[in-house]
């Protein structure tokens, strides 16, 4: 949908001759924002009846691509081939509608070709019923208009779009209430429900489960199963991910880099970390070859030492074969240095290392936690804080662990905030254990304020020096050296979300306080994250709407309603 009138097409739009070879095409795809380079030499290529999953960090430009195969944004350089009879339908993230329509007008686009489609029909049947012209030519006709009419639903329409409406959770709104009143959760959902009635011939969709509870993502997902066109789904929805897609493409923009992998979320999983045991395997060996070559050269070397040492007096008897001696050395020697140059100018880097929460320095052991009786290490009684908390309590002891999940606005970001001591309360009293060390991941990550280096901003808030605060950040893993003098307020969003990751790690916590922990990382990323959350042994409290996540730990999911925790379900 868009706001103005639609801004000109890019990319060729081209009728298949046979519906089964439709599809969406990029090819060598360069596109720069500003003076940043999104996309440089991406192909990518969507069949009919494939769904496929789009996925990457924040900022690595699927949203970019999105909008370039929907014709919304001109590549630099490139092709784009929508090969597809019929219109292809893009759902942005922050979707625009005409300006002054009402959900009334916006529904009957949706379905203008339902009321086309209907009014063929009756054309058909007038001219039937007259008895001119070629009768069965207009039956055929008739027939194949009936025929598409009923394969879309037009008998049912209204059914359908009070039910699309339903699922959608926009039943209950007025359908004369203009869209520039609407929040920005229902207009993403009203433009879904939209695309879904029109049933387009090609799909672009970016993160359609934003603002889509249990119920909606498990229609959309039964949805999407049914769907024939070709489909390209942008999204960090594990759970979709892993039931709605037929492929992955793992997406790395400004590196030209388009990696495909066949099937679902898990098996993408499962070829990453055969990936990656393959990669550890090539290091292994690349490591063993060079400490061997290294042993040669020594020994090489030792030989040669062996000569020298000659003493004068035993030079006449060395001269008759100890010079050929000698030379075989030096041929030793010189073969074991190119080999070992050889090696090292093919170094495999070494993988690596997986996250974890390192248990606390020598230094700091001796103002470790002092763990009270009980082992409760947090106790939170009556809190309240504006008008979400009304007598929120939670105690955490070592192996607590707690997803707490609950509506927009009802107060799980001030709940963890207030735990950890970002806030006070209004009201209660938040008992911590001496010496305890929280780490806190807030739900939003800024550091658009900081004109420092990456490292610098790192070093300055670890209150340590550049040397110590480089070989943190290189041991987690989360930037590569070249990032390291980036001005910390021009990284991505995701890349703020891994800055401050880089802090929670560095900080070494007895305590978790994780907001919207998967928000803006990397799917390979959030696994890292999560398997070190499972081997942390200290008391753990997640805030999240990442509905794997909560599936995964739905014996210990709290609903904060009402101003207080209550067990969910």
């Amino acid at each position: 949908m868009s706001d103005a009138p639609a801004p000109p097409d890019h990319g060729q739009d081209v009728l298949s001759a046979d519906h089964r070879s439709a599809h969406l095409l990029a090819e060598d795809l360069r596109c720069v924002l500003g003076d940043r380079v999104v996309l440089h030499d991406v192909s990518l290529s969507v069949s009919r009846g494939e769904r496929v999953g789009l996925i990457g960090e924040n900022g690595r430009g699927k949203s970019t691509l999105l909008r370039a195969l929907a014709g919304e944004l001109a590549p630099q350089r490139g092709r784009v081939v929508r090969a597809v009879t019929g219109r292809v339908g893009f759902l942005a993230q922050q979707p625009d509608f005409p300006p002054g329509s009402t959900i009334e007008d916006v529904l009957a686009q949706a379905t203008a070709e339902f009321r086309e489609l209907s009014a063929r029909m009756h054309a058909a049947e007038e001219r039937m019923s007259s008895e001119s012209g070629d009768l069965d030519a207009v039956m055929e006709e008739y027939g194949r208009l009936q025929e598409e009419f009923t394969r879309r639903g037009g008998w049912e329409l209204g059914a359908r779009v009070g039910e699309v409406l339903d699922v959608f959770g926009l039943a209950g709104l007025d359908r004369d209430r203009r869209i520039g009143t609407l929040s920005g959760g229902e207009r993403a959902r009203l433009a879904l429900a939209c695309l879904v009635l029109d049933e387009p011939a090609g799909l672009l969709l970016d993160e359609p489960t934003n603002h889509l509870d249990d119920r909606a993502v498990d229609w959309l997902v039964r949805w999407l199963a049914a769907y024939q066109g070709p489909c390209l789904i942008a999204s960090h929805d594990r759970a979709l991910l892993d039931t709605a897609v037929t492929a992955i493409v793992d997406l790395d923009g400004p590196s030209g880099a388009t990696v495909r992998y066949g099937g679902g979320y898990r098996d993408y999983l499962a070829e990453r970390a055969a990936a990656q045991e393959r990669w550890w395997q090539r290091y292994r060996e690349w490591s063993r070859e060079v400490a061997e070559a290294r042993r040669r050269l020594e020994r090489a070397h030792a030989g040669g030492r062996v000569f020298a040492g000659r003493a004068d007096n035993d030079k006449l008897s060395y001269n008759a074969m100890g010079s050929a001696a000698e030379a075989a050395v030096a041929r030793r020697t010189r073969a074991a240095q190119q080999h070992l140059r050889e090696l090292l100018g093919e170094a495999v880097p070494r993988p690596p290392e997986p996250l974890d929460f390192a248990p606390p320095a020598p230094d700091q052991e001796t103002d470790g936690v002092a763990e009270p009786a009980g082992g409760v290490l947090l106790r939170a009684a009556g809190l309240l804080a504006g008008e979400v908390l009304r007598g929120a309590e939670l105690t955490l002891a070592a192996g607590s662990r707690y997803v707490i999940s609950g509506p927009n606005g009802a107060g799980k970001s001030t709940l963890l905030s207030v735990l950890a001591g970002e806030r006070e309360p209004d009201a209660g009293v938040v008992e911590r254990a001496p010496g305890l060390r929280i780490g806190y991941l807030p739900q939003d990550s800024d550091f658009g304020a900081e004109r420092r280096g990456l490292l610098e901003a790192f070093a300055a808030r670890r209150e340590t020096h550049l040397d110590d605060a480089a070989a943190e950040l290189t041991r987690f893993g989360l930037f590569a050296q070249r990032d390291f003098a980036t001005p910390a307020n021009r990284l991505s969003v995701g890349q703020w979300r891994r800055l401050d990751l880089a802090l929670l790690f560095a900080r070494r916590p007895h305590l978790l306080l994780l907001d919207e922990p998967t928000n803006h990382l990397s799917l390979v990323l959030v696994e890292q994250l999560l398997a070190a959350v499972e081997r942390f042994t200290g008391p753990v409290v997640m805030v999240t709407h990442d509905r794997a996540l909560r599936e995964r730990h739905r014996d210990r999911l709290l609903e904060l309603a009402g101003g207080r925790l209550v067990p969910s379900g």
